[in-house]
């Protein structure tokens, strides 16, 4: 709550004050509370928490000066900026000189630097230089013939900071201030947050353990008789897919075709490729059991957009404008696309279309209850049976 462990770069001695005297003035409320009914030692408490205050806030203060020290020599705790010139960005510019402690190192660029036609020039710009984030005017992106600069959010991993002017008349909540400049960071999605990142890998790690050593670990074996008995070839089909940001992975399936050269085509209904006991694991999505391994060492998550095959990928691409933004999240196993009917072939573009959409409403609106509600979803509908699982 009282954000004592942010150390945000327009950070200032008296704002990480601020927040010291909150934390501990809750933590002393407590205290006495507590102390005055459920304690003998009030006094010898309450003396005791002020020496404990007394000591932190010597420590927090060293640490402070530390950092900024190490902000302004050291490149691991500085980062690179560029900025558009402009009024505001000129205005940002001074703000941030005038605070000394913020660690970026300045690059300025002009406004046809930002103008689409110019779009691989500023990505050559922003590779060449390590750019971290850009700040630009939050007039300049608003205008239609800049929506090129909020896709490098996309698909540069490139942080976008909007610039307001000086007394704003609308202060968002998460804004910050150098100065008397308000900046706001855009945001492509909810899991642009470190901590629900990290919940959600929380949630993948013991998920798809768990699954790997209480059903995968005597499972496999057993549906691998089957499948060998079947039809020679291997147990599980490899395959290479698009994951985070269009890097490819090995994906794992437990294989349901017979051996073919045509693997970059999807499966159809009546596919005479499937195998007698492909059919069955298909139907009940058994055949992606394997890919919890692929959870569990990171190249994808429990829920997420379905990786698709490469020359999909390429075909969409050319397409769908949206379509590359569906690999902004690591590929699921499962998806809101999925089990809102949205599976296996896909028989026109229009279909696609539609797993786009439902990919795009999951990256912006993520939580952590619409995945437990997507994999509780995702079970119930393979005990129902769904009519595109072929």
């Amino acid at each position: 709550m009282s954000r004592f462990y942010n150390y945000e770069r327009n950070l200032t001695f008296t704002k990480q004050l601020q927040r010291f005297i909150l934390f501990f003035f809750f933590c002393g409320s407590l205290l006495i509370i507590s102390t005055s009914f459920f304690s003998d030692k009030f006094v010898w408490n309450t003396i005791s928490f002020i020496k404990f205050t007394a000591s932190i806030f010597l420590i927090k203060a060293g640490a402070l000066i530390v950092l900024f020290k190490l902000r302004k020599r050291i490149p691991l705790f500085q980062e690179n900026i560029l900025v558009h010139n402009s009024g505001l960005g000129d205005n940002f510019i001074k703000d941030v000189v005038d605070l000394k402690r913020t660690g970026f190192n300045i690059y300025r660029a002009d406004k046809t630097l930002f103008e689409e036609t110019s779009v691989d020039q500023l990505e050559q710009t922003i590779q060449e230089n390590s750019i971290q984030s850009l700040y630009v005017p939050l007039e300049v992106v608003l205008d239609d013939s800049n929506a090129h600069i909020l896709n490098l959010n996309w698909e540069k991993q490139t942080s976008i900071k909007l610039i307001s002017s000086y007394n704003p008349p609308i202060t968002v909540r998460n804004a910050q201030f150098y100065g008397l400049t308000q900046v706001v960071s855009h945001h492509v999605s909810p899991l642009d947050s470190i901590f629900h990142r990290t919940q959600k890998r929380i949630f993948d790690i013991i998920f798809s353990g768990l699954v790997i050593i209480v059903l995968l670990s005597w499972f496999i074996p057993l549906i691998a008789a089957l499948i060998l008995a079947d039809s020679k070839g291997p147990l599980f089909f490899i395959q290479k897919r698009p994951g985070r940001f269009k890097k490819p992975f090995s994906c794992i399936k437990l294989r349901s075709m017979a051996v073919n050269n045509r693997t970059e085509k999807s499966a159809s209904r009546n596919d005479t490729r499937i195998t007698r006991i492909g059919k069955f694991i298909r139907k009940t999505s058994i055949d992606e059991l394997p890919q919890f391994f692929n959870v569990f060492f990171g190249q994808m998550s429990i829920v997420g957009p379905r990786p698709n095959l490469i020359s999909q990928n390429d075909r969409y691409s050319k397409i769908f404008d949206d379509y590359s933004k569906r690999m902004y999240l690591k590929p699921g196993i499962t998806g809101l696309a999925q089990v809102s009917g949205a599976r296996g072939g896909i028989d026109n573009d229009i279909e696609m279309k539609h797993r786009i959409k439902y990919d795009m409403f999951y990256i912006r609106n993520w939580s952590f209850a619409l995945d437990i509600k997507i994999v509780i979803q995702t079970v119930l509908n393979i005990f129902r049976g769904e009519e595109k699982a072929y």
